[in-house]
């Protein structure tokens, strides 16, 4: 009997072995890489580098000299390290062009259709919506710096505000804590017509529409646009 017991407990001691073994063997090798961005923070990072992660990796902040401890497999290494090389970068500036607009039908037949817009703009909101009329309340041209924090009173009754992320490698930036604020009475702090958080492409835009109902006979358009390059610097330049 104690040598057939030692028999059943050599076996399952070398299956184990062996199951170990081959663990160890199907185990991916991790290497750390510790990366020190010179320009952005690097708590900025982490969603990022996050996402590109394989099941066997991690990521840890160093606050106090903005370093990125990573550990990973070599080959999510060569994902990761190329994609902060890109995002750590000095701040470019940014112009965010604004467009507060009233959309209506005409109330005429047959409709008479007009726009304050530029063509483009008029164009593709009217392939999107069923108002004919585009009347501009408020514009402005905002421009600004990644990383920076806007806060700009449009016309008399509006006043819009945000932060600006970083330009990704995919030509996206987020606009954090985005508001906009419509005051009728100047003795009070008015009422937000759009809080939000908004991801924008670069040279793309976005229109954001404010109505009662999709039958509703009017609603408040609010159309962005991000740009980048010497647009931005010229009018960074003409800013007094």
């Amino acid at each position: 009997m104690d040598s057939l017991r030692r028999t059943v407990a050599s076996f399952l001691t070398a299956v184990f072995l062996v199951s170990a073994l081959a663990a160890r063997a199907q185990a991916p090798d991790v290497s750390l890489h510790a990366y020190a961005l010179k320009y952005r923070r690097a708590g900025e990072a982490i969603p990022m580098v996050s996402s590109l992660l394989s099941p066997s990796g991690t990521v840890e902040l160093q606050p106090g000299s903005n370093t990125l401890v990573i550990r990973d497999t070599a080959a999510a290494l060569s994902r990761i390290l190329p994609a902060l090389r890109t995002f750590d970068h000095p701040a470019r500036p940014l112009t965010l062009e604004i467009y507060i607009v009233r959309a209506s039908r005409s109330q005429v037949s047959p409709a008479v259709p007009r726009s304050d817009l530029p063509d483009p703009l008029t164009r593709r909101l009217r392939s999107l919506l069923t108002y004919d009329i585009y009347e501009v309340q408020a514009q402005a041209q905002l421009a600004s710096r990644e990383g920076q924090a806007v806060t700009y009173a449009l016309a008399e009754d509006y006043k819009v505000s945000f932060s600006l992320g970083t330009v990704f490698g995919d030509q996206r930036v987020k606009l954090s804590d985005f508001r906009i604020v419509r005051r009728t009475d100047r003795r009070l702090p008015g009422a937000a017509l759009i809080h939000t958080n908004l991801n924008l492409r670069l040279d793309q835009t976005m229109s954001l529409g404010l109505a009662r109902s999709e039958s509703s006979p009017e609603a408040l358009m609010v159309v962005l646009t991000l740009r980048s390059g010497e647009v931005a610097r010229r009018l960074q330049k003409a800013e007094p």
